[in-house]
């Protein structure tokens, strides 16, 4: 009888142990997957090529002076037309590689469109301290709004007197513009705002901007260099705020005085 109760003794401290190690046991916890966040990628659009507007605008070059003007600010499509006006020949070069090296005798030229926005220099072989730089401002697109078409300036609104000393002829299809005069003046009992311009072909060759405050004002200048032109044809072209263009062709005379 002692016997048995010993083995039932044993029996349930063996059956209690192993029950407490199954209660004791625990399952690992499975390791939580990291979220991973995508980072989108940033695009960088490109300013397209613009399209040639036909606008140019000339700069002198000269081997001991650099260019002139040394700045030019254009919309994105206008060309730029550079002119050896001096006896010595040049190297134009390119900082920004837009196109090979340019040796440019005596009125010789080179033409480029710059095409997208930026800021370009330039400079002269001869003399890398004559620097130039082109400021090209992006093509604004707009939205287009019917407006009234700019009215014609009244007949007699103003009085306009365009000389010039006949240009002298220099070499094929080259002619040496060295004087002119313009004399404008207001006829009307009113402002008028107006932007003048030298024009050869389809270059500006000088602008002026001022305003006629009342009848009887005036305005005057003369040419501040000397032009060489492809034809003699010179006209004054006037922009007037609010009215259309009037242009008015060059008279040629003898003397200026």
């Amino acid at each position: 009888m002692v016997q048995y109760k010993s083995i039932i003794f044993i029996t349930a401290i063996w059956l209690a142990v192993l029950f407490s190690g199954c209660i004791g046991k625990q399952e690992g916890t499975p390791g939580t997957t990291p979220t991973v966040t995508a980072t989108p990628l940033v695009t960088v659009t490109p300013f397209p090529e613009a399209t040639p507007t036909g606008n140019k605008t000339l700069v002198e070059l000269d081997r001991r002076r650099g260019f002139v003007p040394d700045s030019v600010t254009i919309n994105a499509g206008d060309e730029i037309v550079w002119d050896n006006y001096y006896a010595d020949t040049v190297t134009l070069v390119s900082n920004d590689g837009l196109f090979d090296a340019r040796l440019l005798a005596y009125h010789q030229q080179y033409r480029y469109i710059f095409k997208k926005p930026g800021i370009y220099s330039f400079y002269l072989e001869q003399n890398k301290n004559l620097n130039g730089t082109i400021i090209v401002e992006a093509q604004v697109t707009t939205t287009t709004i019917p407006v009234t078409a700019p009215r014609e300036l009244p007949q007699g609104a103003l009085y306009v007197d365009a000389r010039m000393i006949k240009p002298a002829y220099w070499e094929k299809e080259k002619y040496e513009l060295r004087s002119l005069q313009v004399q404008i003046f207001n006829q009307w009992n009113a402002p008028v705002s107006i932007t003048a311009q030298i024009v050869s072909g389809e270059l500006i060759l000088e602008e002026k901007t001022f305003i006629l405050e009342r009848a009887g004002s005036s305005y005057s200048y003369a040419n501040d260099r000397v032009h060489f032109i492809n034809n003699t044809n010179v006209t004054l072209r006037l922009l007037i705020q609010g009215y259309q263009p009037v242009e008015y062709k060059f008279r040629e005379v003898g003397s200026l005085s």
